[in-house]
């Protein structure tokens, strides 16, 4: 099972991160941020699968496919936000790691808005 390996990535990151904390922090922060990528990059496959699946489905329920990219957009800025927003955190700058999931908030809304629209329209159009 993939989760095993990645447990494993994620604990041997964690114990270095540990243990380089004392001796040397700056470097503690990029093997944390190294450990984080490999933990992301092995599973960059389940994203693809899940791309495809929920395409799939769209596409038979007749949603437009900008919909759907507009939603993976939204999803992909979530995910990019808390990640850096916790990298962030952990070097120990948690003002500057709020500032950064506030900014994700904003852009999500920002994003989302064309659908927002979108969707009042329909209803205004069903109501008249």
């Amino acid at each position: 099972m993939e989760i095993f390996r990645i447990a494993a990535i994620a604990l041997v990151t964690a114990f270095c991160v540990i243990l380089l904390r004392d001796i040397k922090s700056e470097l503690a922060v990029i093997v944390a941020f190294a450990g984080g990528i490999i933990v992301i990059l092995s599973v960059i496959d389940y994203f693809s699968n899940i791309f495809s699946v929920i395409s799939s489905i769209a596409s038979r329920a007749g949603l437009a496919t900008s919909v759907v990219t507009l939603l993976f957009k939204i999803i992909a800025v979530g995910y990019i936000a808390e990640f850096s927003a916790s990298l962030i955190d952990d070097a120990g700058l948690s003002s500057l790691a709020d500032k950064v999931t506030l900014a994700g908030k904003l852009i999500i809304v920002g994003t989302s808005l064309p659908v927002v629209v979108e969707l009042f329209e329909f209803i205004a159009g069903m109501l008249s």
